[in-house]
């Protein structure tokens, strides 16, 4: 029975962090929709947060890239 418990509280967490990874890379991909940046600086984004899952929305928000000024 304990090992059920275990098990039940690994996919709760499975699914919670599936989740969180979704949405915090959804909300990354649209700022950066919305944020005036370069194309290339913006593929560079958007690749960035798709390959490295839950690293490079985190970092995005930590780097805060600048509008670009054309």
């Amino acid at each position: 029975m304990n090992n059920f418990g275990i098990s039940f509280l690994f996919s709760i967490f499975n699914i919670l962090l599936l989740v969180s990874w979704i949405v915090l890379s959804l909300i990354s991909l649209f700022k950066i929709k919305n944020r005036n940046l370069s194309s290339t600086a913006t593929a560079i984004w958007v690749l960035i947060v798709i390959a490295v899952p839950i690293l490079g929305a985190v970092s995005f928000f930590i780097i805060n890239p600048s509008e670009s000024r054309e």
